[in-house]
């Protein structure tokens, strides 16, 4: 991969690879952005760069190096995550790391260390890391990917080149999302609205098989609470939990069904649906509900999705969520 295959980020690539023409490359890169915005594929593209044989603008594919990259096993290029089952990256992984960068690298010029989720380094591991980012081999290249700077020890940032990650365009978004849907198509209006710039949520959505199913299951479960009974509220909350994994896009869903009930409400027909291949149940639900109801609900989507980002209790949130819901509906 090279930086032409990639959308966007074009202040981005256009400081990488003048760093690699010009050969001032940095010692520590710092990549900020949110989750999806594109950071470790640019992270990767640089490696494998920096890491080629060719010592080239971009890599040539065919030499060692760039056949170990495809694989993932080239020794000169090495990701630190963290380990399953724990919250941070500690010591131990910068240890690792230092003994990595002792030896030069076997094919081009660089050796190349990403650190994702550089945020999750506790301090012991950062104040670790600092001798070497403070007394680097000329060999060495690391690149930390951060989405949370606040978490990252000033000492550290001090010593490594910022590069902001931009939200994508509208235009962009789309020309991502076409290049990988596999079936069917998203209305692009929903597909940019729920991507908010953030590559990584439009290319989740290319199984548009996956998101109907959602959207249908969402659509049917709000109209089952707007009638009421425990079932309906127990069929919900199966429908929060059966969805867990994908809650940013479930959240999503839940929020623009309400949305589209709510515009129905208000404006009839004349306001264009975002989830078209369930408007005849949300047409029901928003007769059902109202305008008023819809936004009220909306609102408890709103907080419950904000803390589906944080350090709560997924279940106990979205089944309080559930009964808020059809106490609006029914209130």
């Amino acid at each position: 991969m090279t930086f032409k295959d990639l959308i966007g980020q074009k202040q981005v690539k256009q400081l990488l690879t003048e760093s690699i023409q010009t050969g001032r490359i940095g010692h520590a890169y710092m990549f900020c952005g949110p989750d999806g915005i594109g950071r470790r594929t640019m992270a990767r593209c640089f490696a494998e760069t920096l890491t080629c044989s060719a010592n080239a603008a971009e890599p040539c594919g065919t030499c060692e190096a760039c056949v170990l990259n495809a694989n993932s096993t080239n020794p000169d290029l090495l990701v630190i995550q963290k380990q399953d089952g724990k919250a941070t990256i500690g010591v131990e992984e910068v240890r690792l790391v230092q003994d990595e960068i002792s030896t030069a690298p076997q094919f081009g010029r660089y050796k190349v260390i990403i650190f994702e989720n550089a945020e999750k380094l506790t301090v012991q591991a950062q104040n670790a890391l600092l001798k070497t980012l403070e007394e680097p081999p000329p060999y060495i290249v690391m690149i930390l990917i951060s989405s949370n700077n606040l978490q990252i020890l000033d000492t550290v940032k001090s010593r490594s080149v910022k590069v902001d990650f931009k939200r994508y365009t509208d235009k962009e978004i789309l020309e991502a999302y076409g290049r990988v849907k596999k079936d069917g198509n998203v209305d692009d209006k929903l597909l940019c609205e729920y991507a908010d710039g953030i590559i990584g949520r439009a290319l989740s959505m290319a199984n548009t098989g996956e998101q109907e199913e959602i959207c249908r299951a969402v659509a049917n479960g709000m109209l089952a609470l707007s009638r009421g009974g425990g079932r309906a509220l127990c069929e919900f909350q199966k429908i929060m939990a059966d969805y867990a994994e994908k809650k940013e896009l479930l959240f999503f869903t839940v929020y623009s069904v309400l949305r589209d009930a709510a515009m129905y409400a208000g404006y009839g027909g004349s306001v264009a649906m975002q989830n078209i291949n369930e408007t005849h149940t949300i047409c029901r639900l928003s007769e059902a509900i109202g305008y008023h109801k819809a936004m009220k609900a909306i609102e408890y989507v709103g907080k419950a999705w904000r803390m589906a980002g944080q350090n709560v209790n997924y279940k106990l949130m979205a089944d309080s969520l559930t009964i808020r819901i059809q106490e609006v509906f029914h209130g």
